[in-house]
């Protein structure tokens, strides 16, 4: 349907009042939430409902429900579309059958316990073909494996119809012919499934909307049925399906249901068909805590700075020469008593031109701002200072990034000197601006992306709607059809009964007809002059002989009160005589009446004797003229 055949039949929008307090209603008095369904598709079927009824308003509707108490149920059987049959789309079923049954079997190991759910199950016709493929799977082994497959859906009448698991021969259309004979035992006009696999199969109400899901199941069939509700419904389904599957299950959706492709909870097995594998559930990473490595190393300079430098081995003095890092070493009277290599090359200060002076003598101790305030600081305080991208120029010009910390070195608690520990960090400064213009980039280039990702989704979220639309109205339509082809068949066997009832009718005709003329040749072939007369005297009868006798033929006789028949002077003798007969009941005589033969007129007797009923009721008059000898 069009959007605008929808406004055109006044379908309820998602801000119609009514339509919202109708479903407020069937939550709270019925225990029956479909106010996450799909509104469009949700209002069609309730129109559907109400357009039986003669209603056009939802609030009259709503009255229309709290005066008629089993209402809800046809309301929730028209909502509640069920189609289903066996093997439903056979090349999803083959895939099933060849790469997944025979991978589900081997997973389930020593244990050989098999649950399987099928959520929406209907009339059972899914549980059945599951059963079917695991039964032809299995062969011999059958009785090896404990096999549970549950058949849960909201509508009782259709679970009632999956227990009996009865089935016209219609409905097997879709059933290979090999299976049907191994299968299905017929019953008449009826195929039943074979009774020990019909134990495997247990079926019971259950609302995945709303009631907890089964657990530790190994495959879960959920087929056309999330296309019915919302995306925020659909994502909490999926997430209850994720619990109730175990490690490296299976679930099988409809081919509508194209929310998965997108899910991380499943994993594509056959994504065309829309057979998934459940993904395990992502444990939480563990992030250790690492020790701080400047941290650290202040610890181990400052133990070797408690030290005095007269005291430091050649070993340790070769160490330090060594590292990477910039290391000074300056005692309490300010004078630089360890200047390594690497300082050299930091300050652009030479050992040489270093050790044994004043700290304060050499440039560096102005050109890094604030350098000589923190030394006076840290030998003021006994306490470690840190001072983090520090920057200032080399002679060359060259602007130079570094980390500085400054240790005091102790001996028993005194202060011996202080410890200056220099890393430059000027390429790491220069990569990190690169990083943060990289970054920036990035995140220009990851917002431009998620916008155009937003529109693909919307697009596709527009698309993967009217698919949904498409395929539920298609649903609607398979189930209209059925139902035309219920009427149908409803009709044939009507039809097949009125003809029947025609034949027997046709075979009555026959015998009335044959009886009719047995009657007729009797009474014809009497020698007297003969007339019945019902309770009102009129002619129902006439023979041939009464017609010689009075010269009217039968058809001028026949529904003609008897005393009105233009037949001479026998009319007004015979009135009281018929009256009396007809009240009291008894035979009656008119004698001498005329009546013409060949060769003259003559007299006779006109007798009349009354008919009765079973009960002895007067219902008519025979009415016998017997000729006489007598000549008028």
């Amino acid at each position: 349907m069009t959007d605008g055949e929808e406004s055109g039949e006044g379908v309820a929008a998602p801000t119609d009042s009514g339509f919202r307090s109708l479903l407020e209603k069937l939550s709270s008095t019925y225990s029956f939430d479909f106010r996450e369904y799909k509104e469009p598709s949700l209002a069609r079927r309730i129109r559907a409902r109400m357009a039986q009824l003669h209603i056009t308003d939802f609030d009259a509707y709503a009255r229309y429900l709290d005066q008629h108490g089993d209402e809800h149920v046809a309301l929730f059987n028209t909502i509640l579309i069920n189609v289903t049959s066996f093997f439903r789309d056979p090349e999803a079923w083959r895939v099933l059958d060849t790469e997944v049954i025979p991978e589900l079997v081997r997973s389930v190991g020593d244990s050989r316990s098999i649950r399987i759910w099928s959520a929406g199950c209907s009339s059972g016709e899914e549980p059945y073909s599951l059963a079917m493929l695991l039964a032809e799977h299995l062969g011999d082994r059958v009785s090896e494996y404990l096999i549970k497959i549950y058949g849960t859906d909201v509508d009782e009448e259709a679970l009632a119809s999956a227990r009996h698991a009865a089935y016209r021969v219609e409905e097997l259309k879709d059933v290979p012919a090999e299976l049907v004979d191994r299968y299905f035992a017929r019953d008449g006009q009826i195929y039943r499934f074979r009774r020990d696999l019909r134990r495997w199969c247990i079926f019971g109400a259950h609302n995945i909307t709303q009631a907890p899901p089964l657990t530790h199941i190994d495959l879960l069939l959920c087929r056309n049925v999330l296309i019915y509700f919302n995306s925020e419904l659909q994502e909490r389904i999926l997430t209850r399906f994720h619990y109730a599957i175990r490690e490296d299950g299976y679930l099988f959706l409809g081919r509508s249901e194209s929310l998965m492709a997108r899910s991380r909870l499943f994993r594509p097995v056959e994504l065309k068909w829309r057979i998934f594998e459940r993904m395990p559930s992502v444990p939480r990473q563990v992030t250790a805590v690492l020790p701080d490595r400047e941290e650290s190393h202040r610890m181990a300079v400052s133990e070797a700075g408690a030290r005095s430098e007269s005291a430091v081995p050649l070993r340790a003095l070769r160490a330090l020469d060594a590292l990477p890092a910039a290391v000074m070493v300056i005692d309490t009277s300010d004078t630089i008593l360890t200047w390594n290599p690497a300082a050299e090359a930091l300050f652009d200060i030479p050992v040489s031109g270093a050790v044994a002076r004043k700290f304060r003598d050499l440039d560096v101790s102005y050109r890094v701002e604030g350098l000589r305030a923190r030394l006076e600081d840290v030998k003021a305080r006994h306490a470690s200072a840190k001072m983090e991208n520090v920057t200032f120029s080399r002679r060359n010009g060259e602007t130079v990034h570094s980390d500085i910390s400054i240790l005091p070195l102790l001996e028993a608690y005194r202060l011996v000197g202080v410890l200056v520990f220099a890393v430059e960090a000027t390429e790491h400064v220069r990569l990190k601006d690169q990083m943060s213009r990289i970054a920036e980039q990035h995140a220009t280039a990851i917002e431009e992306l998620q916008s155009t990702n937003e529109e693909l989704e919307t697009t596709n979220e527009e698309l993967q709607s009217t698919n949904e639309e498409l395929e539920t109205t298609n649903e609607e339509l398979q189930s209209t059809n059925e139902e035309l082809e219920t009427t149908v068949e409803e009709l044939q066997a009507a039809n097949t009964e009125l003809a029947a009832l025609n034949s027997e009718l046709e075979s009555r005709t026959g015998d009335l007809n044959r009886l009719d003329a047995f009657h007729r040749s009797l009474i014809n072939g009497l020698e007297l002059g003969l007339a019945v007369l019902n309770c009102d005297g009129v002619v129902v009868t006439w023979n041939q002989v009464a017609e010689g006798m009075w010269g009217l033929r039968a058809e001028q006789a026949l529904h003609r009160p008897f005393t009105a028949l233009p037949i001479g002077e026998v009319v007004p003798r015979a009135h009281a005589v018929l009256q009396r007969v007809l009240s009291t009941g008894e035979a009656g005589e008119v004698a001498d009446v005329p009546y013409a033969m060949p060769g003259g007129t003559r007299r006779g007797t006109l007798r009349m004797v009354p008919l009765r009923d079973g009960t002895g009721e007067v219902t008519g008059v025979l009415a016998v003229m017997r000729a006489g000898d007598g000549r008028g």
